[in-house]
């Protein structure tokens, strides 16, 4: 595992707004994204190709757009479906079939999955069984539901044996 390198996936309509709910304005996203990034380089290992990915919608795309490239996080944006005549959300859809897209990348060992939804549990599984360790970086405890279903996935570290978790609100 020491020479396979970490996938950074964030949902940032979850991250964006759980910090949001927690600290209103003073949410200091950039800082956070930066001590993210800085923590899994020092205790996970390198990111693959130096880019993190963020799925995002087309509103906070264009808003983070700077944010994201000074960075180095490539944005991903995930357009609004119609159905039905409803507007459905596609961040979660797309970041979970880009995921299952990158565990067959022969650099990947980690990934690390920056929300706490238990929409990614199926995903963060799937991970597992294909050998890939699993990190986990909720935006807030608040954020991940309550059944924990989610932190479940979060592998243990292989030094310190404790789950590789970072909650965001903390940084």
């Amino acid at each position: 595992m020491k020479d396979k390198k970490v996938l950074v996936l964030i949902d940032w309509d979850n991250l964006f707004i759980c910090l949001c709910n927690r600290f209103g304005a003073e949410i200091r996203l950039e800082y956070r994204i930066q001590k993210l990034l800085e923590w899994v380089q020092s205790q996970i290992g390198e990111i693959l190709k130096g880019y993190g990915f963020v799925f995002a919608p087309e509103h906070l795309a264009d808003f983070y757009q700077k944010l994201c490239t000074e960075n180095n996080l490539r944005l991903m944006i995930c357009p609004k479906r119609q159905t039905d005549g409803k507007e459905e959300d596609t961040v979660d859809a797309t970041l979970i079939w880009f995921a299952r897209l990158m565990m067959r990348h022969p650099d990947v060992g980690y990934i690390c999955l920056v929300a706490g939804d238990d929409d990614y549990v199926a995903m963060m599984k799937e991970a597992g069984l294909c050998g890939i360790k699993r990190v986990l970086a909720p935006p807030t405890i608040g954020s991940l539901s309550k059944n924990k279903k989610l932190v479940a996935t979060a592998d243990k570290h292989p030094t310190t044996l404790k789950k590789m978790l970072l909650r965001i609100d903390t940084l």
